[in-house]
């Protein structure tokens, strides 16, 4: 299944190719990727520190792309090695489902 991903603030379009027990499920697969990616406690490289606090403390943003979500799809939610989502520059048929972002 072909999915788009549409960016809020920027014009570009990306596409990836996935499973459709995938696909059928994107929006809440979407929702749980947020929850992971705001969780201060996980360690993935999409931290990014800015400054430190009036008490001593590092304090962190976010910065990510659509790599972190495919990134997160392969690594986080279906880790068993074989990759389940990968960005395409331009599918065959048209997507059956958007996310935004």
């Amino acid at each position: 299944m072909f999915v788009k991903i549409e960016f809020e603030y920027e014009k570009d379009t990306v596409y990836f190719r996935c499973p459709a027990k995938v696909g059928r499920n994107i929006r809440q697969l979407q929702q749980d990727f947020f929850r992971w990616l705001n969780d201060r406690n996980n360690d993935h490289p999409f931290w990014v520190s800015f400054g430190v606090d009036e008490d001593g403390n590092e304090e962190f943003g976010l910065s990510y792309n659509e790599d972190a979500f495919i990134y997160w799809l392969n690594n986080v939610r279906f880790n068993k090695g074989k990759k389940v989502a990968v960005l395409i520059k331009n599918p065959k048929f048209l997507p059956k489902k958007t996310i935004s972002f």
